[in-house]
């Protein structure tokens, strides 16, 4: 159970290797300010006459896209080697 306080929005971060990151600002949908389970709580975990407050977006939702390829390392393609003086 993670408990947040249900008057204050919040943040929730993606992140997987090989995809850029992604952010989604979630909030209050309700007036409670009652502190709330996002980890999956039942109504039953809250008692009888609780009230559920609600978030927005709810489901929160994210697609990673694919990071881009990295850039061509020019390790080896350095400057080339000054000509021997002549004898």
């Amino acid at each position: 159970m993670i408990p947040v306080p249900a008057d204050q929005s919040f943040t929730v971060s993606y992140s997987l290797n090989g995809y850029l990151p992604q952010s989604i600002q979630v909030g209050p949908g309700g007036g409670s300010n009652a502190a709330y389970d996002v980890a999956g709580g039942t109504p039953e975990s809250y008692g009888s006459g609780a009230v559920q407050p609600e978030l927005t977006p709810n489901p929160v939702y994210a697609q990673l896209q694919p990071a881009p390829p990295p850039a061509p390392s020019r390790k080896g393609k350095g400057r080339a080697k000054p000509k021997p003086p002549p004898q």
